[in-house]
């Protein structure tokens, strides 16, 4: 069964028209026409205004200092949902892939069970089991947790972080037991590494982590994919808590 290690203590993003017209009075018979009639004007005179001119009496042009008003306004968003894994029922947004053929199991990795999480009920609890503790005995056992995510066609930057710790009985300089964190196609292959740990990596007390990536995944649907795999005896404990997969992008 899952245990954490003995004796250790492992406390650990109108325009309205309307009133009245006025028509001007008629002109006196014998009135001159103004002396800038076009009247007085020669018909070979061409009259221009130069494109870039303002007219003499118009105010100024307001400098090109204004924001559009159709600009974007970029905001940075959580897309996971359930990042802090508390949300009920149990496992609420995430795919848990549990290890099979424990005694008493299989056990969910999404857990109020074992180290005191970062929020209050639960944590995620990865490892805590070895090939040798299933019925029959395997060389290696694997567990993940995943959830899928899509981002909009125009985000930029994509952040995820969160917290780990690390422990249990596998206590060498050898690595024997792993656990990944990475970004995925929905069929598995792997975009880009966010976080690599093992049984060398111990923690006492839960640690914080953050990656921006590098790929772009705007409009794009992938995968959060957490994997542990301890080896045939002497198992790791890898927990994780207040996960985080931000972007920037222009809301709707």
């Amino acid at each position: 069964m899952k245990t954490l290690l003995a004796g250790v203590a492992l406390v650990l993003v109108g325009c309205a028209s309307g009133g009245r017209s006025f028509d001007p009075p008629d002109p006196e018979p014998d009135a001159k026409p103004p002396v800038d009639s076009m009247a007085e004007i020669p018909l070979d005179t061409a009259v221009t205004t130069p494109p870039d001119s303002a007219p003499p009496d118009s105010p100024a042009a307001p400098p090109d200092t204004m924001q559009p008003p159709d600009a974007c306004v970029a905001v940075v968003t959580e897309k996971l949902a359930n990042p802090a894994l508390d949300l009920t029922p149990d496992g609420t947004g995430w795919t848990e892939v549990l290890i099979q053929n424990l005694e008493g199991g299989p056990y969910p990795i999404i857990t109020a069970d074992g180290l005191t999480p970062i929020s209050a009920p639960n944590k995620a609890w990865m490892g805590g089991a070895s090939g040798g503790d299933t019925t029959p005995a395997q060389g290696s056992v694997t567990d993940q947790l995943f959830q899928d995510i899509t981002f909009p066609t125009d985000a930029t930057t994509f952040v995820v972080s969160g917290m780990f710790a690390v422990g249990g009985i596998e206590v060498t300089t050898v690595v024997f037991d792993t656990f990944t964190l990475d970004v995925t196609e929905l069929n598995g292959t792997p975009i880009e590494n966010v976080l690599v740990l093992n049984n060398t990596t111990p923690s006492a007390a839960f640690v914080p982590f953050s990656k921006t990536l590098t790929s772009n995944l705007a409009g794009r649907t992938v995968r959060l994919r957490a994997t542990s795999t301890n080896d045939v005896s002497d198992h790791t404990n890898f927990f994780l808590d207040s996960f985080s997969f931000k972007a920037t992008f222009c809301p709707p």
